[in-house]
Parts: structure tokens; sequence; C-alpha cells
């Protein structure tokens, strides 16, 4: 077992295993433990009384390296040692949140193309002109996409979050990551071409053709029937379900078989370059990354080179395992030390969302209070109506326009409350926010969120309780949601 160390002002020491001396700092009270335990995180013995000298710190080689990755980002932190021996100290894998953010885009899309719309509908009932607006992609030039932009920055931050929960000397720390390029033409179409006709596309379209025209010419007819009368365009992934307009996402269908389709009565497996969206992305992340090596001093590694040493080491193909083959290919290990691993996982978790901050309490409006007599108690009188025009998520309430058209003559004795911006709203009061860790029934938890009004949200505790939900009177909040959660 390793407990890593952290002078009284935060500059880290080097991991050591002599138990004894971390109990007798603690029993003379000349410091404290941070993480460990029921938290998943390794131990930090934080010093009070005493500061490290980097110039007299012994020489060690240490590693922080990552298997870059989509969905699941592997993660290993390893010591050389001098007969060669590449010793784990931590490995595992961080699940993250990056196949999400194309969906929340596009409902923020949504959203913003029905704002303006509104817009321009009011402009033209007081008889003006519409201000023009140019699209985004001229308004805002060539940026990276969302995901691409979100992806970078999760592996960089879990460079930030390894530092924070591994405390090591930065200068005899060596960072580096396994440095993938998918060849997505051998791929897609098996055999890839080579020279100059391997630019050359192998489906056959003209130039300036017509997307839809190469469609029906290359299937020649419906894909089911074969009939070559009445034939429609059928996306197999739908526009809302985030499909392409591209040929690879387009199929041919008679009239009857295109109807058929939309029914359910027949099933068409989707091909379209969706597929390959995570290796896509992969490639473009790799490749910022390699832009970002010297500023941010991170070494590339050849995923041949990984890849060799993985196998030469015999070890198993995990994304952690494959964070730590990348740190034997740059140490150049001859074997591995896995005595005292420690295997902690993480989730990314979001800490910031539109909705609550942007999130503003509703214009309220109310009749005149009435005077009640003595000895009665005064109740607690609703509003009759919410803001001025109802909003899309108002429900049942009524708006002012619809009260006025209800009760004319009551207007003019309304009470006004105004709407008011409500910063993070109701955060301390929450019952739960997704990623807050949590002590129900004697095991840490991570909540995903609220289930109810009043309970949490935990399906981790289905094995044990039978139910996905708790009461927060039957636990302890132990941490708030920190982006990257210990799972």
């Amino acid at each position: 077992m390793f407990v890593f160390v952290m002078d009284q002002h935060g500059r880290p020491g080097h991991p050591t295993r002599r138990m004894d001396w971390v109990r007798k700092q603690l029993k003379r009270k000349r410091g404290k433990i941070v993480g460990g335990g029921i938290s998943g995180k390794p131990a930090v013995l934080v010093l009070r009384e005493q500061s490290f000298d980097r110039s007299k710190t012994v020489k060690r080689r240490f590693y922080v390296t990552l298997d870059t990755g989509f969905r699941n980002i592997g993660y290993g932190v390893t010591e050389l040692l001098e007969d060669g021996t590449l010793r784990i100290l931590l490995k595992g894998t961080l699940t993250a949140r990056t196949p999400d953010i194309r969906g929340l885009m596009d409902d923020r899309k949504m959203y913003r193309r029905s704002r303006r719309y509104h817009r321009r509908a009011n402009v033209k009932k007081k008889g003006q002109t519409a201000k023009h607006r140019p699209p985004r992609y001229e308004s805002r030039g060539k940026r990276d996409s969302v995901t691409l932009k979100h992806g970078i920055e999760t592996h960089l931050n879990l460079y930030a979050r390894l530092s924070r929960i591994v405390p090591l000397p930065d200068h005899q720390v060596t960072r580096g990551f396994e440095n993938v390029s998918f060849d997505l033409r051998a791929l897609v179409h098996d055999k890839p071409r080579t020279g100059s006709d391997y630019q050359v596309s192998p489906v056959g379209k003209g130039t300036g053709e017509k997307t839809h025209r190469f469609v029906v010419r290359r299937d020649g007819g419906c894909v089911v029937c074969g009939n070559k009368e009445h034939l429609h365009d059928h996306h197999l992934r739908k526009r809302s379900k985030q499909g392409s307009d591209r040929a690879g996402n387009r199929v041919t269908l008679c009239e009857d078989c295109h109807a058929d389709v939309h029914a359910g009565l027949i099933a068409l497996p989707i091909t379209d370059g969706a597929q390959w969206r995570d290796a896509s992305t992969v490639n473009a992340v790799c490749g910022r990354l390699r832009k970002l090596a010297v500023e941010a001093g991170l070494i590339p590694v050849p995923v041949d080179e990984s890849v060799a040493a993985r196998r030469r080491l015999g070890l198993e193909k995990t994304h952690a395992l494959d964070a730590v083959s990348v740190a034997a290919a740059m140490a150049g290990a001859c074997n591995i030390d896995q005595q005292d691993m420690l295997d902690m996982d993480m989730m990314q978790y979001r800490r910031n969302r539109r909705a609550h901050i942007h999130a503003q309490r509703d214009r309220l409006y109310y009749l005149p209070k009435v005077t009640l007599p003595k000895g009665e108690k005064k109740k607690k009188v609703p509003p009759v109506a919410h803001n001025r025009r109802k909003r899309c998520d108002q429900g049942d309430v009524d708006s002012l326009a619809e009260y006025r058209r209800a009760h004319p003559k009551d207007v003019g004795r309304l009470v006004v409350k105004k709407a008011k911006r409500l910063y993070t709203p109701n955060r301390a009061k929450a019952p739960a926010v997704g990623g807050d860790v949590w002590k129900i029934a004697g095991h840490r938890m991570v909540a995903h969120g609220v289930h109810s009004k009043t309970n949490l949200s935990v399906p981790d505790l289905e094995p044990i309780t039978g139910k996905v939900f708790a009461s927060p009177k039957d636990g302890v909040r132990l941490l708030w949601n920190a982006g990257m959660v210990v799972t």
C-alpha cells in the first residue's frame, strides 16, 4: 500500500510505504490524511510542520499516461524502478460525456430557432422590418465543433485531475498519450487503394452530380423490391436523430416500401457514417494534442509501439492497461509490478447547466389581499397568472393574456411581482445534483440527480435495497459534484 505525501506548502513529495512513519506523524498530530477509505481515492498525507527541498529530492521517474478515447479514456500513473520494472501506482477508466454533447447542442439549436422565429413574428406584427442576422458559420468563422472541443478539454482536464488526486513532484513526471490514427477509408471500404487512386472515391459519384441522382443511380431502384417507378429518397438515420444528408445515409425506396418502412413493417440496417464517429473524433483529438504537445509538455506515443509493449509484457486489452502500455513503451520497461496497484474508475458529470445559470422566477400576478376578521389565519394566496405571454413549458398555468380574456374586469386590480434572475437556483436546497457523492446504507454511492421532489436517484442502490431511489434522510452527502467523480 502506498501513501502519497504533501508538505505544509502544498508541494508534493514521493509516495511511501513506510506505514510506521505515517502512523507516527498522525499520532503526533504533525499531519492529516486526505482521501482514502470510502472516498475511493488514494490516501494523501498532508504534513503540517515540514517542507520539501526540491534540490535534495531523490531522483525517481514517474509517468502519467492516457489511452485516448471518445467515450472511455484509460489512464495510468506508474513509476520506473532501477531494474527496469514498471510499477503501477494507479490505473482506471474515465467514462466521458463527449457522446452526449451533440444532442445537447441540437436542443440548444432548437430553442434558438424558436426564439428567432417568434422574434421575427413579433417584429412583423408591429409593421417593422426584421433585422438581418447572418448565419452562424459566417458570423463566427471557422471553428472547431463543440464535440471536438469538449474531447480535447476532457483529456487535458484529466491530466490536471490526476495531478490533484495523485500528487507527485512535477519535475519528475513525464506525461504522454497514445497517438492513434484510424484509417477510416480502410474501415469503410475494406480494401483501400494505393497511390493517387487512394483519394478517388470508390462509390463512383460524378463531379457535380447531385446526391439524390447519385443515390438513385447507385441503388438502381428500390433496394427492397427492385421497383424502378415512383422512387423516394429515405434517410437511414433520421434527421431528428442526428442523421446527415450524405449519400451514405440515404437509400432508394419505392412509394409502397417507403410507407412500410415508416410503419415499422420493414427494418433497414443503419450503416451510415455515424458508426465511425468515435474513430474520427479520436483522430481529431490526437491531432490537436500533437499540436499542443510542446506547450503542454506531452509526449505522443505511436499506437504500434504501445501495442508492442502490451504484447511483450502480456497485459490484458483494457483501456486502463492500454494507458499503462503507453508508459511501458516510453520507459522501455521489461517487467510489470502490480502488487500495490490501486484501481480507480471515474465518471464525468455536468457541472454547469444553462437552464440553471439563466433561470429566472416568473413574473407573477396576484389579486389584492382580502382583509380577514380577527382570529382567522392568513392563507398563502397563489398567483392567478404567470408572465405576460405564455411560456412554452408553462403548462396549465394561465398567462396574463389568457387571464385578461377570461376576467377582463379584474385585470386592472392585479398586483405585479416582477421577474427575478435566479443564479444557480435552489442549488443549496436541492436534495442532490448529478455527480454528488453520498453514503447510503453504509456504501459509497454517486447520485444521478433527483428521482422526485424529495428523493435521490441512485441506480447503484438497486442490488442492495431493490430500489433506485433513496431519501436524503437515509444518507449523508460526502462530496458535491467535482466534474470527474470517482465511482
